[in-house]
C-alpha cells in the first residue's frame, strides 16, 4: 500500500506508529479530530474555501431582520474584506463588508454593512438594501469528521498524499499525554520531524494555490481593473 486514503488504513497507520499496540476506538478518533482541527486552523486553507449561493434577500429589508446561516452546514467563518455580495441575477452587484455584531445602534443606518451573529447563527444586514437578489457568501468550510472505520476516502477534500499528517499529530498527542517505554521514546523525535516535513509541504502547497490566485490581479481593484502604477504580472 504506498499511499493512505481512508479511515480504516489511517487507522492501521497510527496502530503501527504505536509499535502496533491498538488505542481505545473513541480514544483514537478523538486524538484524529484533535489533529484535524489544529491544521484546518492554521490558516485559510485554499481547499476549504468556498462560496454559498443558498441564501437570498428581499427589499425592504429591516436591520433587525435576521438571515439564518443554518442550511450552510458547514460554515466556519467568513474570509476576505467583503465576504458577503448581493447580486441581482445580470449586472448589479453590492459588496458587503463586516462590522462589530455589538455595534448594531451605531451601525443600523450605515449602508453596505453587515453583522453576524455567530452564537444564533445570523446575519443582520444595516441601512437600505438598495435591491432583490441572491447572497454569495465567501467562507471557509469545516471539513467531514474523520471516520476510522471507514473504507471510503477520508479528510476531503485535501489530497490523499496529506492525510498522513493526521496520525503523525495523532500518535504525538498520544505520546505526549501517556507514559510510553524506550523504543516508542527513540520514535518520537523521529516521527516528529516527518510531522513537521509534512505540514511544510501542505503549507508550500497552498501558498502555491493562494499566490496563482492573486498575481495577476490588483487586490485594491474589486471591479477588474488596475489601479495607475500597479504592479502585475499580466
Amino acid at each position: 500500500m504506498s499511499q493512505i486514503t481512508t479511515g480504516a488504513e489511517l487507522s492501521t497507520f497510527i496502530t503501527g506508529l504505536n509499535a502496533e499496540a491498538t488505542i481505545d476506538p473513541t480514544l483514537l478518533g478523538v486524538l484524529a479530530e484533535n489533529a484535524k482541527t489544529i491544521l484546518e486552523a492554521e490558516r485559510p486553507w485554499m481547499v476549504l474555501r468556498k462560496t454559498s449561493t443558498a441564501l437570498s434577500l428581499a427589499t425592504p429589508n429591516l436591520w433587525t431582520a435576521a438571515t439564518s446561516l443554518s442550511t450552510i452546514t458547514d460554515f466556519s467563518r467568513f474570509y476576505g474584506e467583503f465576504p458577503v455580495r448581493l447580486f441581482d441575477g445580470t449586472n448589479r452587484t453590492e459588496y458587503f463588508r463586516q462590522v462589530a455584531f455589538d455595534r448594531q445602534l451605531e451601525y443600523k443606518d450605515v449602508s453596505n454593512t453587515f453583522r453576524h451573529d455567530v452564537a444564533g447563527g445570523n446575519l443582520y444586514f444595516n441601512s437600505i438594501v438598495p435591491f432583490s437578489g441572491t447572497l454569495y457568501l465567501n467562507y471557509i468550510a469545516s471539513s467531514p469528521a474523520l471516520d476510522l472505520t471507514s473504507a471510503s476516502a477520508i479528510w476531503t477534500p485535501f489530497p490523499a498524499r496529506f492525510l498522513p499528517i493526521i496520525g503523525y499529530y495523532a500518535i504525538g498527542i498520544y505520546k505526549g499525554a501517556v507514559d510510553y517505554d524506550s523504543i516508542n521514546k527513540l520514535m518520537l523525535p523521529s516521527n516528529a520531524a516527518v510531522l513537521f516535513a509534512l505540514r511544510n509541504a501542505m503549507t508550500q502547497w497552498d501558498d502555491a494555490l493562494q499566490q496563482s490566485e492573486i498575481e495577476q490581479n490588483d487586490p485594491t481593484d474589486y471591479y477588474g481593473g488596475h489601479r495607475n502604477g500597479a504592479i502585475n504580472r499580466d
